[in-house]
């Protein structure tokens, strides 16, 4: 894997009505407010996460806490019938499972240790990247994710990252582009943008691209993935993690933050306008995700503490109750 393939598999670490903004960008302001410094002691408690999260080898999602057998617990996200998707390891091997609320679980899928596993924004579609080094190609796999029943196969060559998907469309993208929609029903593809892609939400029509490598003074574009030559947001600083789920925030960290998570995010307007910095010290944010169109939501870890917190405007309070801290 080269340079700029690094590079998007870190951006990728993650897996969004489509009303288009003007095309006009938005400069980044030249002053920016003074970040808000999270310290989990002095915070005040607020209401519970109105999303699930992951706590240890629990899914927390409001008053409710589901333990998951396994080690290594990352939550996907939802399907429409409200089990959480997971990839947990158990015996020696890493799967996909849904979980029910209060209760157990079910494999829907194995994968391979290093295969990458990307649950649809509507939690109806899965979708699998596994890069074979040795023959130099990535297999990309779609499943239902009720039944794990196959929808699709492809082999591209070079490495792949899967940006989004729905019941018929898989995003996705080369190192160094371009930015594809596979479409399920008829197994073709149908070419986006040339540049390489590392963030997508195909619900509320936002694709993030890089202009080039950003080791070597690459950019981040945001733009309409039905219109991709129009550019709603622009950075050489920042990359978007996550957007909202109406499309009109972004939650932004370096370009290239890498490790094991960012110390400091920013909220921005789909435009660019800033609406909230946040930063931790001697700590980092494990998940970053929106509980609504402007409030964020940081499970938040430092050496004495850890819980999830929320944050809007500048304000942040616990949406959790105070965990132990992560000794290094």
């Amino acid at each position: 894997m080269n340079r700029l393939s690094t590079a998007l598999a870190v951006l990728g670490l993650g897996a969004l009505g489509t009303g288009l903004l003007p095309g006009a960008v938005a400069a980044e302001p030249s002053i920016e407010p003074r970040p808000t410094t999270i310290r989990l002691e002095r915070l005040e408690r607020g209401a519970d996460a109105g999303a699930p999260y992951v706590e240890g080898r629990r899914i927390v999602d409001g008053p409710r806490s589901t333990r998951v057998r396994g080690q290594q617990l990352r939550l996907l996200g939802t399907r429409p019938d409200g089990r959480y998707v997971v990839v947990v390891h158990r015996d020696g091997r890493a799967q996909v499972r849904a979980v029910t609320p209060g209760k157990g679980s079910r494999k829907i899928l194995p994968v391979y240790e290093q295969e990458t596993a990307t649950l649809s924004g509507d939690g109806t579609t899965l979708v699998t990247a596994l890069y074979r080094y040795r023959m130099g190609h990535t297999v990309l796999r779609a499943y239902d994710s009720t039944g794990g029943e196959r929808l699709g196969l492809r082999k591209r060559k070079g490495y792949e990252v899967v940006l989004d998907a729905d019941p018929t469309t898989v995003v996705h993208s080369g190192d160094r582009g371009p930015v594809v929609a596979w479409d399920l029903t008829t197994d073709s593809g149908r070419r986006i943008s040339a540049r390489p892609g590392y963030a997508a939400d195909l619900a509320n029509d936002r694709l993030g691209v890089l202009t080039k490598d950003p080791y070597e003074g690459g950019c981040s574009v945001v733009s309409p993935i039905s219109d991709p030559a129009t550019t709603l947001w622009r950075s050489c600083e920042e990359r978007v993690v996550r957007f909202s789920p109406d499309g009109s925030h972004l939650a932004t960290v370096h370009l290239l933050n890498d490790g094991l998570g960012p110390s400091e995010v920013w909220v921005r307007t789909v435009g660019g306008e800033l609406t909230g910095r946040y930063r931790v010290r001697s700590g980092y944010f494990t998940q970053i995700f929106f509980e609504d169109a402007d409030t964020l939501l940081l499970d938040t870890s430092t050496e004495e503490a850890t819980a999830a917190v929320r944050c809007t405007d500048g304000d942040c309070e616990l949406a959790s109750d105070l965990g132990p801290g992560e000794q290094p």
